[in-house]
């Protein structure tokens, strides 16, 4: 046994250790390089299934998208909302609203974006590119709290920040001049 243990530290001591290293170091670089090469092909196969998002619209047509929209009609809508919103209070206000969503929701359907609900479109959004988005949610969600819960009201000051939000949003979005 004592000769077996002895062979083996020989063998050890013995092995050429700097070519083995050498080829060790050369294998390693040489499926790093694969495995970088792999990577970056991985990449570019996910990158073609990534979904087309809308938050890159800004590219198709500039900083806006004033050439897709008819902006002479948008703005009489907004106002015929805005000149209703505020005859007859409490009523005029939840319709004003219910209308002006109804009016970001054509808009978001006229840029192609696809969805039951307006919040389907909104979420194919980028925030980053949108700076208004976030508060339009927050628009959003008063104008479901109106229609859908019992007894919610608004106050006139309230509905009007939320009237100025949509027409931020439609501003930004080339909708409205």
């Amino acid at each position: 046994m004592l000769n077996f243990l002895s062979s083996i530290y020989h063998g050890l001591i013995n092995f050429p250790w700097e070519g083995f290293y050498g080829a060790a170091r050369v294998i390693f670089i040489a499926l790093d390089f694969i495995l970088l090469i792999g990577f970056i092909w991985a990449l570019k196969k996910a990158l073609e299934y990534r979904p087309d998002l809308v938050g890159s619209f800004r590219k198709r047509s500039g900083e806006g998208l004033s050439e897709t929209f008819d902006a002479e009609k948008y703005g009489k809508h907004w106002e015929e909302i805005q000149s209703k919103a505020f005859s007859a209070p409490p009523q005029s206000l939840t319709l004003a609203i219910v209308a002006a969503d109804n009016l970001v929701g054509d808009a978001l359907r006229e840029m192609g974006l696809e969805g039951e609900h307006i919040a389907d479109r909104l979420e194919k959004l980028n925030p980053r590119e949108l700076k208004t988005l976030n508060n339009l949610w927050r628009a959003h969600r008063v104008r479901n709290d109106l229609v859908h819960t019992t007894g919610f009201e608004i106050k006139k000051n309230e509905a009007k920040e939320i009237l100025d939000i949509y027409e931020s949003f439609l501003k930004e979005l080339g909708a409205l001049k």
